[in-house]
């Protein structure tokens, strides 16, 4: 990790640099790699002012804080930077594990079946007539159940999450009597 320190009116003695980097030493709990910081001081009349600009995984983190002494405001700049690392690191942990879940109370996903006017497709993404719009629910069934509620419905689709994986799949009927099954995901 690069560190670079700046005082601005202020000298930064050798004590305060070793109280800096134990401070920056405990930050790396967070995350793996902290490519850099940036570590601002400086003193105006009564106030002494410390500035971190800490950047890892992709991102910058700022924070900042005003003391009486440069010790104090060096803890407090530290322990906001902290709680900022801790919320990033929950925010990821939390996406990554929620992944690919089914959002709701009752774990039910819904979408918004829309059906266009046949005339009206390809004259532009805003000019499409719409005949009828309402919100679909979207059940977590199997494959097979899938099918089976097709059947029982007489649909010519179903949209559902499938149980397995708890990806989203379309199921249809072709004109054979067989089943098609699309399996959508977000392009990366």
């Amino acid at each position: 990790m690069q560190v670079t320190v700046t005082g601005r009116h202020f000298e930064v003695t050798s004590a305060l640099r070793a109280h800096l980097d134990v401070r920056l030493r405990r930050m790396h709990r967070f995350l793996g790699k902290l490519e850099s910081v940036h570590v601002t001081l400086s003193a105006e009349k009564h106030r002494c002012r410390a500035e971190f600009v800490l950047h890892a995984a992709g991102r910058d983190f700022t924070c900042k804080d005003v003391s009486e002494d440069m010790f104090s405001a060096l803890d407090r700049v530290a322990d906001k930077m902290d709680k900022q690392l801790q919320r990033f690191k929950d925010k990821r942990a939390s996406a990554r594990k929620n992944a690919g879940r089914v959002n709701g109370a009752n774990g039910m996903k819904m979408g918004t079946l829309r059906v266009l006017r046949a005339d009206t497709i390809g004259r532009g993404a805003n000019e499409h007539d719409v005949v009828e719009a309402a919100d679909y629910p979207i059940d977590v069934l199997t494959v097979d159940e899938a099918i089976a509620k097709l059947e029982e419905n007489g649909e010519r689709f179903l949209v559902f999450a499938n149980r397995a994986t708890e990806l989203i799949h379309v199921v249809y009927r072709l004109e054979d009597g067989n089943y098609g099954v699309v399996n959508l995901h977000a392009a990366s």
